[in-house]
């Protein structure tokens, strides 16, 4: 998911109260202390998968604690001090890479890894594999974004393409949720248009050459389709977010937002029988006609090489993402299996979310081996679109600048 920042003392923080209140209770000092970083959302989760993995194995007693840290803040908050980090934390696949780099990652073998690739889908286990060594396991794949939308106010054919969209918005004075301020979101339209990026590693993978194509005549069309929305009055402007577009479905503000499947039970609960989702729509830009991208990848969970009990640590790992966690993280959550017997599930495929994300899918860019400049840069130039600072006269030279900063990334 994209990012969100918290620190490394916030989430230490969580993770030690968690601990001492543990510890407080029981009096036990002689019991394997693990700690678990995983997202809010899953916070109680998490301590109920904690509880159910300490009742399958009653040989051993075990502590474990529960701190905040989501998925895409994960590399964020490892590297400040790999030793001092989770026992077991959840991250998206993108910062594989630089969790190995910063010695925060440990590599998975034995029977754990056997299991991995016989239980998940080849490109789950995949996204978390580099040079042929395995160094995650996987427990989501439904890292992306779709469109959900109120069938009250848009039919399936409006929601088919972007000009349908804003034309009955405008009409009925609704508003469209599209994060164009966050680069995650923003990325995909450059994809949309034939733009691309790549990163050329050293030994010790950190980053050799960045190479960007977003200042090409892509990156031009890209900005006239942000345009095109964002200077629609029904854009709902800058700060979509989870709260936002979930409040906008309750107040029937919000006819439209694109987000993912972590937040498909609160809109459904807003919506009712206008629930609707369906995959990004197309655009059309100087005539051409393009079906609109997106970031699409998978959740994993890492073990931490520095942990006082390492092959503790992996049995946890392995339990938290093994079939019946996943399961339940489905249907507590909505999470998207990486799994194959729980993907397999009636539930998972009647699920509305996971099928417009897997259709989504079709038309998305592995978000693997992103340059460590990225973010900020297309953050930046999705805002300018949204206050009209640049236009078709400067797209070119801030495209330019946005370029040249993400080629000029190094790794920290």
């Amino acid at each position: 998911m994209k990012k969100r920042i918290i620190s490394l003392l916030a989430c230490g923080a969580l993770a030690i109260t968690a601990l001492a209140s543990a510890a407080g209770c029981s009096g036990q000092d002689d019991s394997i202390k693990l700690t678990v970083w995983g997202a809010e959302a899953q916070q109680a989760t998490l301590l109920e998968m904690a509880e159910k993995f300490k009742a399958a194995n009653p040989d051993k007693k075990y502590n474990i604690s529960v701190g905040v840290c989501g998925e895409g803040d994960a590399y964020m908050n490892v590297s400040k001090d790999p030793s001092a980090a989770a026992d077991v934390y959840g991250y998206s696949n993108d910062q594989l890479i630089n969790l190995i780099r910063c010695g925060g990652v440990a590599q998975i073998g034995g029977s754990y890894l056997e299991q991995i690739k016989s239980d998940n889908t080849e490109e789950s286990v995949e996204s978390g594999t580099l040079d042929g060594k395995v160094y995650g396991y996987p427990y989501a794949a439904d890292n992306g974004y779709f469109m959900y939308y109120d069938k009250s106010v848009l039919t399936e054919e409006d929601v088919s393409t972007l000009e349908g969209i804003i034309s009955v918005c405008e009409s009925k004075n609704k508003k469209i949720g599209w994060a164009i301020d966050d680069s995650w979101y923003t990325a995909g339209w450059f994809f949309t248009f034939g733009c691309t990026y790549s990163v050329e590693y050293n030994d010790d993978y950190s980053e050799k050459k960045v190479d960007c194509t977003f200042n090409g005549e892509g990156g031009i069309k890209a900005s006239k389709a942000m345009a095109m929305l964002t200077s629609s009055g029904a854009f709902a402007g800058k700060g979509t977010n989870n709260d936002t577009i979930i409040s906008g479905f309750g107040t029937g503000a919000l006819a439209v937002a694109v987000t993912g499947t972590w937040n498909a039970d609160a809109i459904k609960e807003k919506l009712g029988q206008n629930y609707g989702v369906c995959k990004l729509p197309t655009v059309t830009v100087d005539g051409e006609t393009k079906q609109l991208s997106s970031f699409k990848g998978y959740k994993l969970f890492g073990v931490n090489p520095h942990s006082a009990n390492l092959a503790e640590a992996h049995k946890l790992a392995a339990f938290l993402s093994g079939e019946e966690m996943q399961k339940e993280r489905f249907l507590k959550h909505g999470v998207g299996p990486s799994n194959k017997v729980a993907a397999a599930m009636d539930e998972v495929k009647a699920n509305p979310a996971i099928a417009a994300v897997t259709e989504q899918n079709r038309y998305a860019v592995e978000q693997s081996s992103v340059p460590s400049n990225f973010w900020n840069p297309v953050k930046a130039y999705g805002g300018y679109i949204i206050d009209k600072l640049i236009d078709q006269t400067t797209y070119q030279e801030y495209l330019n600048k946005m370029t040249e900063q993400i080629k000029s990334s190094i790794s920290a």
